[in-house]
């Protein structure tokens, strides 16, 4: 059994992945796809100022939520639901990048999640990871 397998959830009803397929029978290579798709690391965890501390970059202000260059089609539905899930309990400004397609995701001033074109310059200090430390 590879890793990323034993860390799927073990029992209940939570061991069926969103398409209703057992954890245990997910193929090693769409694995990681999966458990970006249902979320599975859960929220991110990472510190973060206080929107006082650090202002929402200035960049989020300025962009339009649905930027007009986005992807588009399922691979894109899939990148946002896995980071919406990542960002779920960020501050506004949170930006992380999908481990799944290298596409950057942020959270809006009005709590929804985008994507971001690579030459969007936002801070480091609000980069959260794309999974929680596991120990």
């Amino acid at each position: 059994m590879s890793k990323r397998k034993s860390e799927a959830p073990a029992t209940g009803s939570t061991d069926l992945t969103s398409t209703g397929l057992l954890w245990s029978e997910v193929p090693g290579s769409p694995c990681p796809y999966t458990e970006w798709l249902d979320g599975l690391h859960g929220p991110a965890k990472d510190t973060m100022p206080s929107v006082d501390q650090f202002p929402i970059p200035e960049a989020l202000l300025a962009l339009p939520v649905l930027h007009a260059d986005r992807p588009r089609r399922s691979k894109p539905m899939a990148g946002v639901n896995g980071a919406t899930q990542r960002l779920a309990d960020c501050r506004p400004g949170a930006w992380l990048i999908s481990p799944f397609t290298g596409w950057r995701w942020a959270k809006w001033p009005n709590g929804e999640v985008g994507w971001l074109s690579a030459d969007t310059v936002l801070p480091d200090v609000l980069r959260v990871r794309s999974r929680n430390d596991i120990h």
